[in-house]
């Protein structure tokens, strides 16, 4: 699913996402045991991970193999796990798992430490494009310093009732006869980078950042402004997008594509998706171990657990969304590998990975003009 940031993501399996727990220091904080890396109950060694709400499906079949305990804080988005870390709370997690655009932010602010390969030895099983991502976007200096978990790609989703053709474009987001039921994510990366995209700025996701113009970006505020009076509204969290989708309340708009294989799964056969001819954004997870915790070394098992065949299988079942490791399609029936099971190498070669944005303030403000408008 996934940044935040770019992404603001909810619980899969159709429950609203629980109350974030605010980790506000090294007591009275829930779902923390205070100092990263230490003892817990019965003398076991205590991990603590700052990720999204599923992750904690697992807790424990990884206790119960690497025998030690977890204490998991359950996050609602990448800039708030990026945010906990930069003012001072990287000290009280060993591992955060955000999405991968953040991963070159909490390594230019020095907060993360470099991969212990021997402890990831299910990281040689990835999908060869995210070890390429792995070995640039989480690299520095030739050292890496993150792990890609699972991933996905958006695009957009249409009612088949009411659109039964649509031209596979983003053009379909500014068609006016859709005006009234098109949703637009209510998210400056993503609103901004699809927008750019459809007006051919391809070459702006080509380096280690995002990087428009101040005349792109100015264009692409224009046409987000354009499009406003065609909307339905703007949605940010996945079972919001899902409820007005069921609703009626809007027939197209631009979603992930674990949005609508959730909807799949719960029977919607009326929804589909599409990739636009100008190209997919896609998200995956990256985990990353703090630069503090007491033991990297355990923490990067920890890790290596998440993209293991099994529980990366039943992740990417929790979540909708598919593993980094192809060998999870093991542990998947036949119609979940069409949903979220392994798919063919060549099709990673178009997406367009979420990055971090050069002048991300200037996005900012531009998305804040565009709402305000």
């Amino acid at each position: 699913m996934a940044a935040d940031h770019t992404d603001e993501r909810s619980k899969r399996g159709g429950t609203d996402r629980r109350t974030f727990l605010k980790a506000a220091g090294a007591t009275g904080a829930a779902g923390l045991a205070g100092v990263a890396g230490c003892l817990g109950g019965g003398g076991k060694q205590t991990i603590n991970i700052y990720t999204w709400e599923e992750y904690a499906n697992f807790k424990d079949q990884i206790e119960n193999t690497l025998d030690i305990k977890l204490e998991i804080t359950k996050g609602t988005s990448s800039a708030k796990m990026f945010s906990a870390f930069n003012s001072g709370q990287d000290a009280q997690y060993d591992i955060v798992i955000p999405n991968n655009n953040y991963i070159p932010k909490l390594l230019d602010a020095d907060l993360i430490a470099p991969v212990k390969k021997d402890a990831v030895p299910n990281f040689g099983s990835l999908y060869g494009k995210f070890k390429e991502f792995a070995n640039s976007q989480f690299a520095k200096g030739g050292t890496m310093y993150g792990i890609p978990i699972r991933f996905g790609w958006y695009g957009i989703s249409y009612d088949t009732r009411a659109i039964p053709n649509p031209k596979h474009s983003y053009s379909e987001l500014w068609n006016k006869d859709h005006k009234g039921n098109i949703v637009q994510y209510d998210n400056h990366f993503k609103a901004i980078s699809a927008t750019a995209l459809y007006l051919g700025y391809t070459d702006a996701f080509k380096g280690d950042r995002v990087s428009l113009t101040d005349e792109q970006l100015k264009k692409c505020k224009q046409k987000l402004i354009d499009e406003k009076p065609l909307l339905e509204g703007y949605i940010a969290a996945d079972p919001t997008y899902i409820k007005s989708f069921e609703q009626g309340n809007h027939t197209i708009g631009f979603s992930g594509r674990n949005e609508i294989v959730e909807m799949w799964s719960n029977g919607d056969d009326w929804v589909d998706y599409y990739v636009p001819e100008e190209g997919s954004l896609a998200w995956f997870e990256g985990a990353a171990v703090s630069k503090k915790s007491d033991n990297k070394e355990l923490a990067w098992k920890v890790v290596n657990e998440y993209i293991s065949p099994k529980i990366g299988a039943a992740l990417a079942k929790a979540g909708y969304s598919p593993s980094c490791n192809p060998k999870t399609q093991q542990n998947l029936s036949k119609d979940e590998n069409k949903l979220y099971g392994a798919i063919e190498p060549s099709r990673l070669d178009g997406f367009i990975p979420f990055k971090a944005i050069e002048n991300e303030k200037k996005w900012v403000s531009a998305w804040e003009e565009v709402k305000t408008a």
